[in-house]
């Protein structure tokens, strides 16, 4: 009798514990129950070797939000100033006109990082520039049906010369030397055409001998 009673007591404690925690109007249930699962916290093994994520080298790993977990770390602890630090605290005419991003554009749209490349804003082409046999050659690229077209165009054609060895002081060993032996053969041609045959018909040019 006396354990019957001790039960009902407790029930009636568990009851009006739950009525002063339950506010008014809403459920003691978790949100989202019975569709939503809650797994019960499971402590990780000691001892174990870690996966950290990684951008660089042959092996990547990228976890999920890892960016957005490494920007989160770096608030945390006071570490990221942002990656135009100092600059990010001048004023916004500075901000305004500037015309590329550190982050994702470190150069302008109309510049290019190989040389003898450039963009002619009044004529609306971009310029190859180089020197061939030591005379300056130019060809445009027209940008009328798109600018990174004509650019990407343009950054071929310079890679196309380089690597055929039209570019002075780009050219390998083995290119120098086969324009040499074809300058030769060149001079040695001409000579064969243009030299006096004979020192001896010099005074015979309108002989029957014919010209010389």
């Amino acid at each position: 009798m006396h354990s019957a009673k001790l039960c009902i007591s407790r029930l009636l404690n568990r009851r009006l514990d739950v009525h002063i925690a339950r506010r008014h109007g809403h459920s003691i249930k978790a949100p989202g129950v019975p569709w939503k699962i809650y797994h019960p916290h499971i402590q990780e093994m000691e001892n174990t070797e870690k996966i950290q994520g990684r951008t660089k080298g042959l092996a990547k790993y990228v976890p999920r939000n890892y960016r957005h977990q490494q920007f989160i770390e770096s608030i945390r602890t006071g570490e990221h100033l942002g990656k135009d630090y100092p600059y990010n605290f001048l004023g916004r005419m500075f901000w305004k006109e500037r015309r590329y991003n550190a982050s994702y554009n470190p150069h302008p749209p109309d510049m290019s990082t190989l040389p003898g490349i450039l963009f002619l804003p009044r004529l609306n082409v971009w310029s190859v520039e180089w020197y061939e046999q030591e005379k300056q050659r130019i060809r445009w690229f027209r940008a009328n049906y798109g600018f990174m077209r004509a650019k990407l165009h343009a950054e071929d054609f310079r890679r196309s010369l380089v690597q055929a060895g039209r570019v002075d002081n780009r050219r390998t060993e083995r290119e120098i030397r086969i324009q040499q032996l074809a300058t030769a053969e060149a001079r040695s041609l001409f000579k064969k055409k243009y030299m006096k045959k004979d020192a001896r018909r010099l005074g015979n040019s309108g002989s029957k001998l014919g010209p010389q």
